[in-house]
This record gives structure tokens, sequence and C-alpha cells, in this order.
């Protein structure tokens, strides 16, 4: 997840789902897993008089990931977000799973939070494969939710392709993937699948 995407009406609506499946579900805890992608040095403010840096408590008010611990205070959830930086893919899946199973004790929401979603045929780091997803299930214990974020492709049927691709990387059947949408964010779903026994 880009930091310059976090705290619009996407997030409400994720946030919306993954407060509402947890409490559902009586699981306890929410691991984000922010596949997390600084967006580098973009904090510069074109003036008449020059370029000037951004004030840091600005961007670390509109910018903070930590701040979701607000959230986690309010609703009672203990909620954990994994930001290391996501730039190589098997090293950042490995130390996933190595969380999701020392968590093992707690009753478990995870939620994979790419920029886009599901990878199409060619993924980038805006994406989760397949693998990433198939990794991420089978490291968790049965009664764990997996929840994944999608944003809308430029194809007709992009909800029911996607849905379909995280069904089958998880080997669950479509109809036992339940999505998560708002009119609040029409370009948005969530999949959420709990693992059987």
């Amino acid at each position: 997840m880009r930091t310059q995407w976090y705290g619009d009406n996407r997030d409400v609506v994720k946030w919306g789902a993954l407060v509402h499946l947890a409490r559902r579900e009586r699981r306890s805890t929410i691991l984000q897993v922010a596949l997390f992608r600084p967006d580098g040095d973009q904090t510069k403010l074109s003036t008449a008089r020059g370029v000037v840096p951004l004030p840091a408590e600005v961007c670390r008010h509109f910018r903070d990931l930590d701040d979701i611990q607000r959230l986690a205070a309010s609703s009672g959830l203990r909620i954990e977000v994994l930001k290391t930086p996501f730039t190589k893919r098997s090293n950042y899946f490995a130390s996933v799973v190595s969380r999701i199973r020392e968590l093992a004790g707690e009753p478990l929401v995870v939620f994979l939070d790419p920029d886009t979603g599901v990878a199409p045929q060619v993924p980038g780091l805006e994406h989760v494969t397949s693998d990433e997803l198939s990794m991420t299930f089978d490291a968790m214990k049965p009664r764990d939710a997996l929840v994944c974020y999608q944003h809308a492709r430029r194809q007709k049927d992009w909800r029911g392709v996607t849905r379909r691709g995280f069904a089958k990387a998880l080997d669950v059947q479509t109809y036992d993937v339940e999505v998560f949408e708002s009119a609040l964010a029409k370009d948005v779903v969530l999949f959420a699948a709990v693992k059987g026994n």
C-alpha cells in the first residue's frame, strides 16, 4: 500500500468490513499485511518563493499507518500492522508466514492490503500473487479469516474474475468467498474466506 492512498473512502470501506468480520467471526486480532511501499521524498511544496519541505507533522498526520491504533482502542480489537517495506516478494511473504505462526494462539483475521489486489498474469509490487495468497492461507489455523483488498480492473467482470482467482489460490469454492463492497467506494471490494478444519 502506498502511503499517499492511506485515509480515503476506500480505507473506510476496508476497515468497516474488517471490524465487522472480526466481530462476527469472534476474531480478536487483525493482522494487516500492508505490503508497504514508502512514497520516497515527495514531501516538497512549490511556492512563489521557492520549494520548501512540507511540515513533518502534516505528513505524519495524514500518512501514519500506526494511526490505526485509535481504531483498535475504540473497537476493542488488537490491530497489528506489518509495515516492513515490500521490496522483495519471497523474503517478505516468508516473514508474513512467520508472523502468522507466531500468532497461532490468537483468533486471527489476516488482511492483505496491496495497492490494487490479486495479480493479473504479470504481477507488480502493487499486487499479491496466487502463490502468496496460498502461502498465507496455508500458514493460518482453522477458523482464521483471510481478507484481501481488490481495486477495480479495466475489464467488465473484474469482480468475478478476481473473486475466482482468489478462491482458486486458496483452493476453496468461489461461493465460499465472501465479498464486501459499499457505495462509498464503488471501485473496491474485499474478498474474505474463513479457513476450514
